[in-house]
């Protein structure tokens, strides 16, 4: 009985994990930011991925992600994974920051959707 070994020398690909595109990782939560103009620091920040789902490879390839506290992450009513209205904030913004510099058309070919027209409109690949 022959058992199967990888092939040496071959090595797994990495993945790409960029910085995020809209704000730095500076202790400060981009919601209490962008919400509340509050600036203070906190201890406990959670990376959210923007683009979740099958696109948060992309997310993290290409730096659709912020940074989070807890109140805004996963715990109490203005928090993204229980609010759509700033989960599709967060999504507006960062495609806004991805159009600077690249096409509305790439980033469609990218994720799949448009966040900056009301209709939803989605791109088959």
């Amino acid at each position: 009985m022959d058992i199967m070994f990888p092939k040496q020398g071959r090595k797994k690909k990495r993945k790409r994990h960029r910085a995020s595109i809209l704000h730095a990782k500076d202790g400060m939560c981009y919601l209490c930011m962008r919400l509340n103009q509050d600036c203070r620091t906190n201890k406990t920040l959670h990376e959210h991925h923007v683009y979740g789902g099958a696109n948060r490879a992309i997310s993290e390839a290409e730096g659709f992600k912020v940074y989070l506290c807890l109140a805004h992450h996963i715990d109490g009513p203005e928090a993204v994974h229980n609010n759509q209205k700033n989960m599709r904030l967060i999504q507006e913004d960062c495609q806004k920051a991805y159009e600077k510099t690249h096409t509305r058309q790439q980033f469609m070919e990218l994720v799949g959707r448009n966040y900056l027209e009301g209709d939803g409109e989605s791109y088959g690949h």
